[in-house]
């Protein structure tokens, strides 16, 4: 961090290289006039109108699995290295009133941000409308993102029931609720925030199912005081389309994906319940999902998580409560330490062919220094009904991430 003057104030500048400003530049719900880089008004500023940064993401990972996370090969070892992501990012804020972004992935040569974000002038609670490709507003998983996830993918249930990153037009609002005004009062204290985001989306880029129209919504319920965050969610989808099949990834990226059931739907509607739990080290999540699916063949789906963790060199995990979503993580010192923890259970079943579940058993460790992060995630996943004649396996991935 940088000091320079201007005029008779002096004006704090966080250089690109700073690990936290890096981190709020990658964290979606950061609105760019308030990170701190943003301050600096020399370098950062085109045509007296656009104020932009440029960064980016590599990680790398290293797998071995066999069993059921490889049930189209017989279920034989598989071993390897792939990268994981490989991303450019450009953010860009838009004289007073708005924000554009612009996410490339090189690896699949397509952008998965690509959006204009109009932001209202309110600072605490401000209103935003994002236009374009984006994430949908469900599921903390998703939202959180594997960059700052506690585990390297999200959850079984997530990825079945509540991964979307679609394009369309989202609406967000927090809302900073007075204590005379509250009709339950929840928390005790000033600082308790309630989100509302909702949004009309077409086409679906994560999944192969062939959306035509998806109404997405979420409310939350959160505040943060003296270290201590609660959170409360719930959100839902109507989905128009072809789903044809209830299908997830084992939590490994490389992993062959585990179909549970194959309705022939045109339409789907999805539930889905949150709730976090953070007091300095400790953190605490869980989200249960409900999918109804309804057709030429109907069937219906469903799943939760829940998982924990422990931070060895005191430090915690961040929320936003005006966003409704975990923050980066806050680093006390040069490096952080964790271990975590992650139970998940999904299920599918149609009319046809009956019902199948996963379960899947997580355990592993993080490690940080600076924008550098080092993770192992070793897994045990079974089913109920063999998947290619595999019903349950191991697996070992090592990642290796940096952020720019």
């Amino acid at each position: 961090v940088s000091t320079v003057q201007a005029g008779d104030t002096e004006v704090r500048v966080a250089t690109l290289l700073d690990t936290g400003t890096t981190n709020e530049m990658h964290d979606d719900t950061t609105l760019l006039r308030s990170v701190r880089v943003m301050e600096d008004e020399t370098g950062l500023i085109l045509f007296d109108a656009i104020r932009f940064w440029i960064g980016g993401a590599v990680q790398f990972d290293y797998y071995n699995f066999d069993g059921i996370y490889n049930h189209a090969d017989n279920g034989e070892r598989s071993e390897g290295g792939s990268m994981r992501r490989l991303e450019g990012t450009l953010r860009a804020a838009l004289y007073d009133w708005g924000e554009i972004k612009a996410q490339y992935d090189f690896d699949d040569g397509i952008f998965r941000d690509l959006y204009l974000r109009w932001v209202s002038e309110r600072r605490y609670t401000p209103l935003t409308i994002t236009v374009g490709n984006q994430i949908e507003p469900m599921g903390l998983d998703q939202l959180t993102g594997n960059k700052f996830g506690i585990a390297q993918e999200s959850s079984a249930p997530s990825h079945a029931f509540g991964t979307w990153r679609s394009l369309g037009v989202r609406l967000h609002k927090a809302f900073q609720i007075e204590r005379a005004d509250r009709p339950l009062d929840i928390f005790d204290d000033e600082a308790a925030f309630v989100t509302t985001s909702v949004g009309v989306f077409t086409q679906d880029m994560d999944e192969s199912h062939d959306t035509d129209l998806a109404v997405t919504g979420r409310v939350t319920a959160g505040r943060v005081r003296d270290g201590i965050a609660l959170h409360v969610g719930l959100s839902g989808s109507y989905r128009e389309g072809d789903f044809d099949r209830i299908r997830l990834r084992p939590e490994v990226q490389e992993a062959e994906r585990i179909t549970l059931a194959r309705p022939e739907a045109n339409t789907q509607g999805i539930v889905g319940l949150e709730g976090v739990y953070n007091n300095g080290p400790l953190h605490v999540q869980a989200e249960a999902y409900y999918s109804n699916y309804r057709g030429r063949v109907d069937g219906y789906g469903g799943g939760g998580y829940f998982q924990g963790g422990w931070f060895l060199t005191g430090d915690s995990r961040g929320y936003n409560a005006r966003w409704g979503t975990l923050a980066a993580l806050r680093q006390n010192g040069r490096f952080a330490v964790e271990l975590f923890g992650r139970i998940s259970h999904t299920r599918g079943s149609d009319d046809i062919s009956g019902w199948n579940e996963y379960k899947s058993l997580t355990v592993g460790s993080n490690f940080w220094h600076r924008k550098f992060r080092g993770s192992i995630n070793l897994l045990y996943g079974e089913s109920r009904e063999p998947i290619d004649n595999e019903d349950d396996g191991m697996a070992l991935v090592v990642r290796a991430q940096y952020l720019l």
